[in-house]
């Protein structure tokens, strides 16, 4: 198990194995010189025959030039209109603060650039519907525009879902839980996340993924935030915003059908690590594994014997945003037989599966390897819609990325905190 994370790590975030390039590959040009850029892009394109990282600009010229050297970028450009304006460019990525998103993601298609937006889409849901439904995207040919939600497109995630949502034997989501956790002192007071005027927060940040992964369990959008609380940065940093930003949000939705989700997120916990008991925690670091779990209503079917057979199920899984470093999903059933109302039998049957690549039974087992993590994935569908390429089949298309946002907007209400600001920019 040592020797696969190892190699899983090594193979898929730091060294992969070199490919041939294409003759027509698709270019692309970095807008910032993001921390996140390498894991997210910047390595798995090295390992994609479709994709170059072309060029890089940044408000600071002499940190791109030290950022494309660090990265093997060979072109820097002096700034970012610079950047859309270059011919060569045929994709943009875009890791700038919050706030920026919708401005430059538009300017971007404007260009007639392609666009992976990371995660969230934009500062609220006013932003998303104005970028979404824009006409520049919504015309005929033009430029693709994916929120880089990577994890959904490992298949971990997608066998996953198939525990909840293929499978006739068992019923609908009853309650769905998301949490994930960074320990206190991982973001540092002077970072970015932060900031109300840059749309920063908990919930703008490590939320947006219990967010997304509650949408897709449920299977339909939460109707009602039942309650939020958001755990307000402490005045004492000295923050001019902190009592409109978010350290930690937990809240409790409810779907139309009467299902309920529990979202948690946390950017400085102290205590809980999931996978361990609850006496070694004072122990250890106060993080643990990002967890999604799915408890199902209780199916019956009757029998021609006239016994009635009935199966509860919960779904989990464990640390789905870095699932090819390691992840597991456990698949527990309770089956019972009953007859005229009284209990015959009982048990229970557990499965602990892995998918590190496609099933072999699955068509698309001939896509990716083990050591292939979440951005690579990512990246290879967004090319395969650019090229008009059959894919996985796994997307965010524009109005899950509005919805998205307007499930954060409608927590960030019902904690009482402000939505993050609109942009002024038009277009």
């Amino acid at each position: 198990m040592v020797f696969g994370v190892l190699y899983r790590i090594y193979t898929g975030f730091i060294s992969p194995p070199p490919v041939r390039k294409q003759r027509d590959p698709i270019r692309f040009g970095l807008l910032g010189a993001s921390n996140i850029a390498p894991i997210a892009l910047i390595v798995p394109a090295k390992a994609h025959p479709d994709v170059i990282i072309a060029a890089v600009a940044a408000r600071d010229h002499s940190r791109a030039e030290a950022y494309a050297k660090k990265h093997d970028i060979p072109i820097v450009h002096s700034s970012y209109e610079d950047l859309l304006s270059d011919p060569s460019i045929d994709a943009i990525y875009i890791a700038l603060p919050n706030s920026l998103h919708f401005e430059w993601a538009l300017r971007a298609v404007r260009a007639g650039k392609h666009v992976l937006l990371e995660k969230p889409s934009c500062s609220n849901g006013e932003e998303a519907h104005a970028l979404f439904n824009h006409p520049l995207i919504e015309a005929p040919g033009a430029p693709i525009v994916l929120e880089a939600f990577h994890y959904r497109f490992h298949p971990a995630w997608q066998v996953f879902l198939s525990y909840i949502h293929g499978d006739p034997t068992v019923g609908p989501v009853k309650h769905a839980l998301a949490q994930q956790y960074l320990p206190k002192g991982g973001v540092p007071i002077t970072d970015i996340r932060w900031r109300y005027d840059l749309s920063g927060g908990a919930m703008m940040d490590f939320g947006t993924y219990p967010m997304n992964c509650l949408r897709q369990i449920l299977r339909e959008e939460p109707k009602e935030v039942v309650e939020a609380e958001g755990r307000r940065v402490p005045s004492s940093c000295g923050l001019d915003y902190d009592k409109q930003i978010d350290q930690a949000m937990t809240a409790t939705y409810r779907t139309e059908s009467g299902a309920t989700g529990k979202l948690v997120a946390d950017l400085a916990a102290s205590g809980g690590w999931p996978l361990l008991p609850a006496s070694w925690t004072k122990w250890l670091p106060g993080f643990g594994w990002p967890k999604c779990e799915a408890e199902l209503e209780e199916k019956e079917v009757k029998g021609p014997d006239g016994k009635i057979r009935s199966v509860k199920r919960k779904v989990t899984i464990w640390n789905h945003l870095m699932p090819s470093v390691y992840h597991r999903i456990d698949v527990d059933d309770t089956i019972t037989i009953r007859r005229a109302g009284l209990v015959l039998n009982t048990w229970k049957e557990s499965k602990r599966l892995k998918a590190y690549s496609w099933p072999s039974d699955d068509e698309r087992a001939i896509v990716g390897k083990e050591w292939w993590p979440s951005y690579l994935y990512q990246l290879n569908e967004f090319v395969n819609k650019i090229k008009g390429r059959k894919g996985s089949g796994v997307w965010v298309d524009g109005d899950d990325s509005i919805r998205q946002m307007e499930a954060i907007d409608r927590t960030y209400e019902k904690a009482g905190m402000r939505l993050r600001p609109t942009t002024s920019f038009e277009l």
